[in-house]
């Protein structure tokens, strides 16, 4: 547990957290206006799940599930190298009831 408790908050400067300095949640975007998704961290024993979500609500009314990373530098260049498919799913969604914090 001490581990877990040390490690560095991860950062990246297109993942924004919903608080200054957050940690479990973060939208990834180039511009406010244009999210590309979101990514959530989960503990999965010792070490870190990151997952990444749709911008937008499916049927349900939840974000659909993209792809799992082992950090958030991969989850967030996930998104970015899919960003063309992104935006093509993103078309069918419903958007999102909540603005995200600047």
């Amino acid at each position: 547990m001490k581990a877990v408790l040390r490690r560095p908050v991860p950062t990246h400067p297109l993942a924004v957290p919903p608080i200054p300095d957050g940690f479990g949640v973060w939208q990834v975007r180039r511009v406010p206006e244009a999210p590309l998704g979101y990514v959530r961290s989960e503990h999965r024993g010792r070490d870190l799940a990151y997952h990444c979500y749709a911008h937008g609500r499916d049927d349900a009314g939840g974000r659909p599930w993209l792809h799992t990373a082992s950090s958030l530098n991969s989850a967030v260049a996930w998104l970015l190298q899919h960003e063309s498919e992104l935006g093509a799913q993103r078309r069918g969604l419903r958007p999102e009831p909540e603005a995200w914090p600047r």
